[in-house]
């Protein structure tokens, strides 16, 4: 069983979906912003490729941080089991 004090991933996978919840807002802005872009007239087309650029690459940091909370929550799942097997890994 975990105690208060073990020192287990858990925390970290909280501080991981807080930060992605940030992000994945950041990048619906970014969506957003780089499809009105598109929509404006007067704009110059390196300025929505930079758009574009800016909103995928946050696209690859969410890809990236989500790898880590699956992993996170994995080797989470496998400390609690505490010397069972695992059915799962």
């Amino acid at each position: 069983m975990l105690k208060v004090g073990d020192n287990i991933i858990l925390g970290d996978i909280d501080t991981l979906i807080d930060r992605f919840i940030l992000l994945t807002d950041s990048y619906r802005l970014l969506v957003g912003a780089a499809e009105e872009l598109t929509r404006t007239p007067s704009v110059n087309e390196s300025i929505i490729d930079q758009a574009v650029c800016r909103t995928a690459f946050l696209g690859g940091i969410l890809d990236q941080l989500l790898i880590a909370i699956q992993i996170a929550l994995i080797l989470d799942f496998i400390r609690v089991s505490e010397g069972r097997e695992n059915p799962y890994v």
